[in-house]
Parts: C-alpha cells; structure tokens; sequence
C-alpha cells in the first residue's frame, strides 16, 4: 500500500478515537430519509454501538430495515475548513443486542467507561436497544481532492474513489 493510503488509514483511525457521538440515518417503510444522532462507541472492529430508546423513530426504522448509514464527522471548532470537514460515512447492518445477554453486558461496561455516567442511568431503562451497526462499505473524506472508498472486515482496506482497493496490511 501506498504512503497516501497508509496515512488515510491512520487519520481515519484518530477521527474515530476523538468521536463520542454519530450521525445516523435511516429510512421508514415508505422510503422516507430521516437522520438523527446517537452517542457512540465503536469496537476494535469498526462496529458502532449505540444505546437508543425504542421510543425514537429511528430506532424502529433501524430494527426494521436492518440497516443505517452512520457518519463520524470532525467537530467544526477543529475544521479547517467547513466545506472539508474529515469525516466517515459507512453504510451498516444493525443487529439488536439482546438485554443482558453476556455480549450487552460487555458492551455496556465498555460503553460507561468511554462515555460516562449517563450510560449507567440509562442502562436500567429497558425501553432503551443496544444496537451494533456493522460497517460494510464507506467513504472516507479528509479534505479537499482526499475522498477514498473504505471496505473489507473492519474497514481495514482503502482505495481511491473509483479506483481498486488495497488491503492494509
């Protein structure tokens, strides 16, 4: 892999490292878009976690299709410039985690630890979802003329935006 891609690679990686919380979108029965917001961590693997209350419209949007696009985008204090804000977007698979099974357990624990003690009020609230959004493919954008294609398990491989992938590793 080139320098450029290596380098994209790890600016992604620190864009989701500073990130607490994601932009979700999601579509109704009928095709109609609706984007929100939830607090967010994201695994070792890319998958975004989010807790949600069943209450939301996007969170029966999301339980029914299956599926959410989630973009990760830098804060606008810390853009150079607001119309080439560094940010990822990823199309996913949602899958529920079910409540109290060993995986919520573990993905709570780690969910209070890196966003705190609001997760510790909410958790008991059980008309919250735990939802994991595994990524599929997704555009990375770090500023003007730096737009690549990110794919693969983990989104560990990156290519330019029309051009062939290459593997990370």
């Amino acid at each position: 892999m080139n320098e450029e891609l290596q380098t994209a690679l790890s600016e992604m990686e620190l864009l989701l490292d500073r990130v607490r919380s994601a932009i979700l979108a999601s579509v109704d029965s009928k095709g109609q878009p609706l984007s929100s917001y939830a607090p967010v961590w994201i695994d070792g693997h890319k998958n975004f976690h989010v807790y949600i209350s069943s209450l939301a419209k996007h969170t029966s949007q999301i339980k029914r299709s299956g599926m959410a696009s989630v973009m990760i985008i830098e804060d606008e204090a810390d853009a150079e410039n607001l119309f080439a804000r560094k940010r990822l977007t990823v199309d996913c698979e949602a899958e529920v985690v079910v409540r109290d099974s060993d995986d919520w357990n573990e993905t709570m624990a780690l969910m209070e630890e890196r966003l705190g003690e609001t997760v510790s009020s909410l958790k008991g609230m059980t008309d919250f979802d735990l939802i994991r959004l595994e990524p599929g493919e997704g555009r990375l954008v770090l500023g003007f003329g730096r737009a690549y294609r990110v794919f693969g398990k983990g989104l560990q491989e990156i290519g330019y935006i029309g051009g062939g992938g290459h593997r990370s590793n």
